[in-house]
């Protein structure tokens, strides 16, 4: 019986494997090498020496048949700009050294802006094409009094802008106020259009090296008055009069930029983000100065700094992306977390009188050239279709 059962086992097996190799050798022999061929092109190429080397996968969503993906960014975001310093306190109520006191510059607020971009995946080597435009504006604003036994020494603006033609060689000037003010706004403005390609480098790391360029519109506005103060001397206190001192610093340019994206797979959807990108932006800045007396209507000074300049300009992001599949793999979203920071050179272009007047010397401004900082949490949607 069991040798029985032992011939049958044996015939069976000697059956199904005869069935095997002729389902096999019934292929058609180009269908398997077309297949190998294909399996071979995925681990392997011809790179641009010509010579043969291994193949990096693609890292974008594979889907069906879709080529174009869509994002947007909900930003919250607060800015630092150097160069808003607009008083500082003394605690003598007539400014007299020795000076103690602290510096008063703007704060900006924290406030929300948008970026959108659109992308078109090709087919050549899977590389894909992005353009984005990002829009973001915020405002700041901040007020010094001086008390009984304090005051407010001014920062910008000329002090011989009370002087009149009669009292000029007497160095008439200001260097007290009791109530100083500072408003600044900022708007800000980038489009970027980049080419890269997504590919593995790991089973778990991912990378997307990209170039291309960056314009950028950046408008700085800061309007400061002061007002008060009691008269000592020929140091004048303002009294109720009001001087203001308003200053424009906006920016237009355009340069190369390049990037490097990358992705770390944890598992279970959830990747983290590290994004670093840099740009050589060269454009024209519109810088202007205008200051006034309320007590003498043609006490003005009005005065333009126009220049051209690079202002090079770095970006990083960083955090946690969440992404599925969706409709049989027609649809890829992604949900993604992030802290985003940029970080602009000479921005803020303004001028600061130095020098004082007395009838034969003339005034001095020279020009400043200070740094804007943005950062705060991105909220990123991206949708492949």
């Amino acid at each position: 019986m069991r040798t029985f059962k032992r011939l049958r086992k044996a015939c069976l097996t000697g059956f199904f494997c005869f069935i095997s190799s002729s389902l096999i050798a019934s292929v058609d022999p180009e269908t398997r090498i077309a297949d190998l061929e294909n399996k071979m092109s995925q681990v392997a190429t011809i790179n641009a020496n010509h010579t043969y080397g291994a193949n990096t996968a693609s890292a974008r969503p594979n889907l069906e048949c879709g080529r174009l993906y869509f994002s947007m960014d909900a930003l919250y975001w607060n800015a630092r700009v150097g160069g808003t310093d607009f008083a500082y306190t003394d605690n003598d109520p007539y400014g007299r050294t020795p000076i103690r006191g602290r510096t008063k510059h703007v704060d900006f607020d924290w406030d929300w802006g948008l970026r959108v971009g659109l992308g078109y995946k090709f087919k050549h080597d899977a590389w894909d094409i992005k353009a984005e435009y990002t829009w973001w504006e915020t405002r700041g604003s901040k007020s010094v009094s001086a008390g009984l036994t304090s005051s407010v020494v001014p920062m910008k603006g000329n002090p011989n802008l009370l002087a009149t033609q009669v009292s000029a060689v007497e160095n008439v000037s200001y260097t007290l106020c009791t109530l100083a003010k500072s408003r600044i706004n900022l708007d800000f403005h980038s489009i970027e259009l980049n080419l890269g390609r997504d590919y593995y480098i790991s089973s778990k790391v991912s990378l997307r090296p990209n170039w291309g360029i960056k314009t950028a519109w950046i408008d700085l506005i800061q309007d400061t008055s002061y007002t008060g103060g009691t008269p000592l001397e020929t140091q004048n206190g303002l009294k109720g009069n009001t001087i203001r001192v308003k200053q424009c610093s906006d920016y237009w340019g355009m340069g190369p930029r390049a990037g490097l994206d990358t992705r770390w797979y944890m598992g279970n959807k959830i990747s983290g983000i590290v994004n670093l990108s840099c740009a050589a932006v060269y454009g024209f800045f519109d810088v202007s100065q205008k200051e006034t007396f309320s007590a003498i209507e043609q006490n003005q000074i009005s005065l333009t700094a126009n220049r051209h300049a690079f202002s090079p300009a770095i970006q990083g992001q960083f955090g946690l992306q969440y992404a599925t599949y969706l409709m049989d793999h027609r649809h890829h979203i992604a949900i993604s977390l992030l802290y985003d920071a940029q970080y602009w050179w000479r921005q803020n272009q303004t001028l600061k009188f130095q020098g004082q007047s007395n009838g034969q010397t003339p005034l001095k401004y020279l020009r400043t050239s200070e740094d804007l900082a943005i950062s705060g949490i991105s909220i990123n949607g991206r949708w492949d279709f």
